[in-house]
């Protein structure tokens, strides 16, 4: 992929991201249900770092031992 196709890319993710955020937002501040969507979105990322403390754990966890010269 040349740098065009890169920077294309990264401009569609910066746009999405952005209005991502502003519709989060919105709905967050205007939504009767802006309590439950804030536990799900704690939830949500809590259960994400979780995850990847675990996959670490696992990873050291069975990771063969460095050979000793």
């Amino acid at each position: 992929m040349d740098s065009r196709g890169r920077k294309g890319t990264g401009l569609v993710l910066l746009i999405i991201s952005v209005i991502a955020f502003f519709a989060y937002a919105y709905v967050l501040l205007v939504s009767p249900w802006a309590i439950e969507i804030l536990e799900i979105t704690v939830l949500a990322a809590v259960a994400a770092l979780l995850a990847v403390l675990g996959w670490i754990g696992y990873t050291m966890a069975t990771a063969p031992d460095p050979e000793v010269e």
